[in-house]
């Protein structure tokens, strides 16, 4: 409820000062001394809602002027609700973003334009959006150091015709603000309905979230409990968003256990989170662009579409022991070369079967599993189109398309499992992969390597087995890489990864350009970089075939 002690300025006994220096109210009711604060709004009006000061001012019935402290910003400047007082001090009753209307009752005592500046400087520094001062009661004319104080200081100063009651403008603003609610309300309502329908297409998430980023005019993501984005919209802004942070900070909030609906977000980060899941079991974390403290109704939004998240991701992790024994039996298939039959046997079941350039992973399982690594590694498999995991031959194989590699490789890397890891190739080739990474997790497993392992043709004891056993090879080996070594620790550069991984899938920039998470056109440039600090034909079989021993040399070395 709006206080009743306000100073009322029109004809009739009502708003008439007394000669206590008391007032009336509209009831005829006395109230003497100081007006009181007040700080809540009429019932149904947001606190957080605010409307521009323009559309206050453009009232037309209410004949403000405004005539000191204007410039470009002047009419968009936020109100968020109208105060009246005459207090020497106001500004411990004035929240942010508040106009205050005074008769200049109090003004007697500032009796310079130090005094004007203070006073004025005073509301600045607690956020007020413009002063309003009335005219016809106590002040002809708004004194002239009040008008150059909040001239020079940027404040608005606005003209209260005598006519105009302080109770108009209150009203005036309530309703402008109620209207804005109103409106508010309706959007809610609306990209709520729009968000549930958008779930229940057959890519349920994703639409969800595509149609909550559009209503909110930002982008919004879903990571899984890894911190990989499984979901986020619109594309175009996925450039701009730092995923590794994302990545960093989602580990932090999984492995610290918040509870899910914790809202997170580094000070300056323009990002804010909020873990998804049940009370000690967070599933993933909804990311979205952080545009200051959202209203009511996006936070609304944003709890539907956090909660429509949460069940998708818990259908999504829920692999039971029927799951288990499917996909292990649509990997005996692929590795069979049946791919037809697996691929009807997952349909409808699996997100999808790997397909172009795969890799497989083997490692093995500790004595006593770890079960955060179980739920990783879970949600990996869920929520990731193109990997499938499940017990092969009475051990844990993975098989998924290479741009899944580097999720692996991270997780692997945290749970300190020895691993191996097989060449690119295709399903076609699947047995082969599989034998490569055995032997890759065998080589682990003697060299108690704390880290996976990737399959080379001479862990079978081949020709570049022979060369690492020659110094003299490796120090060739060096010289050949100085140039891009040293290139890359002087300008903080990845040439050197850039041209291994472009090596390792045969010169295909589009495949290695994915593993890496870069644009094609920007590895053709790091290779173009690469051969110009090398001086070599990077098309020549024999220059690729030196690099690629040279690189697999100091690997080891």
């Amino acid at each position: 409820m709006v206080s009743k002690r306000i100073n009322f300025r029109q004809g009739g006994t009502a708003g008439r000062p007394l000669r206590d220096g008391g007032s009336v109210d509209e009831t005829g009711t006395p109230h003497s001394g100081e007006i009181q604060p007040f700080s809540e709004a009429p019932a149904g009006v947001s606190l957080r809602q605010t409307i521009e000061l323009g559309e206050l001012l453009h009232q037309y019935q209410l004949s403000l002027v405004l005539i000191a402290g204007a410039d470009d910003t002047t009419a968009a400047r936020a109100v968020q609700w109208v105060h009246i007082s005459e207090l020497e001090d106001p500004t411990p009753f004035l929240p942010p973003r508040t106009v205050l209307l005074t008769t200049g009752a109090r003004f007697d005592v500032v009796q310079g334009p130090e005094d004007a500046r203070a006073y004025v400087q005073r509301l600045i520094d607690a956020g007020t959006s413009a002063l309003g001062v009335a005219v016809g009661l106590h002040w002809d004319r708004i004194p002239a150091q009040v008008v150059a104080a909040c001239d020079a200081l940027g404040l608005p100063l606005f003209r209260v015709p005598y006519d105009t009651a302080f109770i108009e403008i209150v009203q005036t603003a309530a309703r402008l603000l109620d209207a804005k609610t109103r409106d508010r309300d309706i959007w809610a309502i609306d990209s709520q309905r729009a968000v549930t329908a958008a779930s229940l297409h057959r890519d349920g998430l994703g639409a969800a979230v595509r149609e909550a980023a559009a209503r909110l005019g930002r982008w919004v993501g879903i990571t899984d409990r890894s911190g990989r984005l499984v979901e986020f919209a619109p594309q175009s802004a996925r450039g701009a968003v730092d995923a590794e942070w994302i990545r960093r900070e989602t580990r932090r909030l999984v492995e610290r256990g918040v509870s899910a609906g914790r809202i997170g977000g580094g000070e300056g980060s323009g990002i804010q989170m909020q873990a998804l899941g049940r009370q000690g079991q967070v599933l993933g974390v909804l990311v979205s662009e952080d545009h200051g403290a959202p209203d009511t109704a996006e936070r609304t939004l944003l709890g539907l579409v956090s909660a429509l998240a949460t069940i998708q991701l818990e259908h999504r992790s829920g692999v039971g022991a029927a799951q288990a024994a499917l996909r292990g039996a649509i990997l005996d298939l692929l590795i069979g070369e049946q791919v037809q039959l697996a691929e009807r046997l997952a349909e409808g079941t699996l997100t999808r079967i790997p397909a172009g350039a795969i890799v497989a992973v083997r490692y093995r399982s500790p004595a006593e599993p770890d079960p955060s690594f179980a739920e990783d590694l879970q949600s990996l498999d869920a929520g990731s189109p193109g990997l499938i995991g499940a017990s092969y031959r009475d051990a844990p194989l993975v098989i998924a398309e290479s741009r899944h590699l580097p999720a692996l490789k991270r997780l692997l890397v945290a749970h300190r499992l020895p691993a191996g890891i097989s060449e690119r190739g295709t399903l076609s080739a699947l047995s082969e992969l599989v034998g490569q990474a055995d032997r890759a997790l065998e080589y682990a497993l003697g060299s108690a390597a704390a880290v996976p392992v990737d399959y080379r043709p001479e862990l079978h004891g081949g020709v570049l087995r022979l060369l690492a056993a020659q110094p003299e090879a490796v120090v060739r080996a060096a010289a050949l890489l100085a140039p891009i070594r040293h290139h890359d620790e002087r300008h903080g550069d990845v040439i050197e990864e850039s041209l291994a991984t472009w090596l390792a899938h045969h010169g295909q920039t589009s495949a290695a350009a994915t593993e890496l998470g870069v644009h094609r056109h920007t590895l053709k440039a790091r290779v173009h970089t690469a051969a110009s600090l090398l001086q070599l034909d990077l098309d020549s079989p024999d220059s690729r075939a030196e690099l690629w021993a040279a690189l697999r040399l100091l690997a080891d070395a």
